[in-house]
């Protein structure tokens, strides 16, 4: 008699409970690196003892004109324990600041938002605290504009032919911090400027889908292309800024793995340098070490994914999520072999924020129905979506998302679905909102299961990767 285990796998907001073959490996997540005791003096430390950098008191004086830039609220996905460290770091950067004779109407905060929807204040507020977003009105914090021609500044091209297209408090500013979570490899670096304080014209050459990609994820940063070509990027920023005796200042931070996430470790200084520092206790907190790939992976898919927070999820956000941050979390190889099957489980409604997510409802309602392949959909379409007038007018004014993000999102499931024989949705309420999608239905975890080995053979290897937290699975030997 094959043996079974019952198992509580995330869907939605809620868990349902699975019967499933006592061979699958479930992976734990690493236990959680110890937090920091008093984060606000380990930050002020930072900033006395900058990486490769000279100390704040040094850059700026009375008179200097500052910019503070900081992740969004899309960062990160599960919240961290407050006080949020956005709003730690921004205190104490500020108490520096005023220490060293800049002026309150010297300094302004910009959320950096890149073609991700805007922010309003209270909004800000869950990230900064009230009495940060009190403090500085409307005119001194503010969200990034990609689409405010007069405050972007094009820098050039990298060898490649790589345009780079900023806001212009990058380079125009005394002195430019930037404030950062890195709870996954993909974030922080240079890709928190390269792309957090773009515009499409720069972003588009980093985030199309590319055909015949190798497959090394984005959260292998010391593998990854796309790393490798912001990283290009932010040489042209350096040698720029470089002519002026100026020099970015980013102060990172990395989470560990409780629930809710708590602050492990701090850097600050020049980029290059401090991110190198948080990719090694990035990878010590989240790295689980998997001798080889499997046939068939679970993966419960949560409601709080990175582009719903604050907001509602989506069908779009749904394969998103799976692709992109389940299945996609990986160093060296995928979790799943090429030719495996993955069960995502969610209910998958056709449900949209209808002041967030407009252009999402067109490729879903329009486009999708008649095309799913995602080279052609970002061809055809991923210049239309982001120069229409309506969807730069509710990006802009209206909290929407940019009209081409959805694009982006969909182009970043290319590689999972030529690299994966089969992708089934596991409790999908709807079967043509599935389909639509690009995954085959099933009304439970047990019923795709039973397809996937009839489809494999009876003794396909299983994992099942539980979440929260995010971590990522090593994959074989380098």
């Amino acid at each position: 008699m094959t043996s079974k285990n019952v198992s509580n796998i995330v869907y939605g907001d809620r868990c349902l409970t699975a019967t499933i073959p006592g061979r699958t490996e479930i992976l734990q997540p690493p236990n959680p690196l110890p937090s920091l005791a008093d984060p606000a003096d380990v930050i002020r430390k930072a900033l006395y003892n900058p990486l490769d950098h000279d100390p704040v008191s040094s850059r700026v004086g009375p008179g200097s004109q500052v910019t503070i830039a900081f992740d969004d609220p899309v960062i990160p996905q599960f919240p961290m324990k407050k006080p949020d460290f956005r709003e730690l770091a921004i205190t104490v950067l500020l108490e520096e600041l005023e220490k060293a004779g800049v002026a309150p109407k010297d300094i302004r905060l910009i959320c950096a938002n890149a073609l991700h929807r805007k922010f309003t204040n209270g909004e800000l507020s869950t990230i900064l605290g009230e009495k940060i977003t009190l403090r500085f009105g409307p005119n001194r914090l503010y969200c990034h504009d990609a689409e405010d021609r007069d405050n972007l500044v094009c820098l050039g091209e990298t060898e490649r032919g790589f345009e780079i297209v900023l806001n212009r408090a990058v380079t125009e500013s005394d002195q430019f911090f930037y404030v950062n979570i890195s709870s996954l490899p993909f974030h922080g670096g240079w890709k928190s400027i390269m792309v957090g304080l773009s515009s499409f014209h720069s972003i588009r050459h980093h985030h199309r889908p590319f055909k015949g990609a190798s497959g090394k994820s984005v959260m292998d940063a010391r593998r990854s292309a796309f790393q490798k070509l912001l990283w290009e990027m932010g040489e042209v920023v350096d040698a720029e800024l470089a002519k002026e005796n100026k020099r970015l200042f980013t102060i990172e931070s990395v989470l560990n793995t409780a629930q809710p996430q708590e602050l492990i470790a701090v850097y600050a200084g020049h980029i290059p340098s401090v991110h190198e520092k948080t990719l090694d206790i990035l990878y010590e907190q989240q790295v689980v070490e998997v001798p080889e790939q499997f046939d068939v992976g679970i993966f419960g898919i949560p409601d709080q994914a990175y582009y719903a927070n604050l907001s509602l999820i989506n069908p779009i956000l749904v394969r998103n999520q799976a692709i992109s941050y389940s299945f996609g979390l990986y160093h060296k190889r995928p979790l799943i072999r090429e030719g495996g099957i993955a069960i995502f489980a969610h209910p998958c409604l056709r449900q949209f924020h209808p002041l967030n997510h407009p252009s999402y409802v067109e490729l879903f309602d329009r486009i999708l129905p008649e095309l799913q392949d995602p080279y052609q959909i970002w061809d055809f379409y991923a210049e239309d979506f982001s120069h229409r007038p309506e969807y730069i007018h509710k990006y802009r004014y209206a909290y929407a998302f940019h009209g081409v993000h959805p694009l982006i999102l969909w182009g970043q499931g290319a590689f999972a679905f030529g690299h994966l024989s089969r992708i089934f949705l596991a409790g999908a309420q709807d079967s043509n909102v599935a389909r639509r999608i690009g995954f085959e239905p099933f009304e439970t975890i047990e019923g795709a299961l039973a397809e996937a080995e009839a489809t494999l053979g009876k003794d396909c290897s299983i994992v099942h990767v539980p979440m929260p937290p995010m971590y990522i699975p090593s994959v074989g030997a380098d």
